[in-house]
């Protein structure tokens, strides 16, 4: 594709982006829908700790799942996740299958 119809495509995208967001306009009066306000801060009014506790609610981590560290004579490591059946027999069959293979493998603690 040349760069000229390349430039055209994307104007005629941008023309017809422009028109829907019109017709979104319209329509959202039409309906007296208000309209959305881009800039409007979603935490305005939360006192530091709600800021806080907000922040950590949306970017925690799975709290049933974890990593455990490994580290080879050889000085190799690394992490893989915690099973709740390591070690258990008849469940676990380690070394013979690795984690990664085993079928009653159980990762949520």
């Amino acid at each position: 594709m040349a760069s000229e119809e390349i430039a055209e495509q994307l104007k005629a995208v941008l023309e017809e982006c422009a028109r829907l967001r019109e017709e979104n306009k319209n329509l959202k009066s039409l309906l007296d829908i208000e309209e959305e306000k881009p800039d409007a801060p979603l935490v305005k009014g939360l006192s530091q700790e709600d800021k806080v506790a907000l922040f950590r609610g949306l970017f925690r981590g799975r709290e049933d799942v974890y990593p455990l560290r490994w580290e080879a004579r050889t000085g190799k490591s690394g992490y893989f996740p915690a099973c709740a059946n390591e070690w258990k027999r008849p469940l676990c069959v380690k070394p013979q299958i690795k984690c990664s293979e085993c079928e009653n493998r159980n990762c949520f603690l």
